[in-house]
């Protein structure tokens, strides 16, 4: 699956299981993105981030490129 960059500006909320299963489908269906994802739900760090913000952070943390 390849990244719609017109989704980029979306904000993300937690709630949304289906973008987050979007999200780490990205990633090759990589566990430890979408247990990065879960995590920071559980902190709060990521709710209202937009999906570009969260590609960030996930290069930034876990080294992955942005998809």
């Amino acid at each position: 699956m390849s990244r719609s960059k017109s989704k980029d500006n979306h904000v993300f909320t937690c709630d949304q299981t289906h973008v987050l299963n979007y999200l780490t489908h990205l990633y090759g269906k990589d566990e430890t993105v979408e247990s990065f994802l879960r995590r920071h739900c559980a902190k709060g760090t990521i709710e209202n981030k937009t999906h570009l913000e969260l590609f960030q952070m996930i290069e930034k943390e876990l080294g992955y490129p942005i998809p």
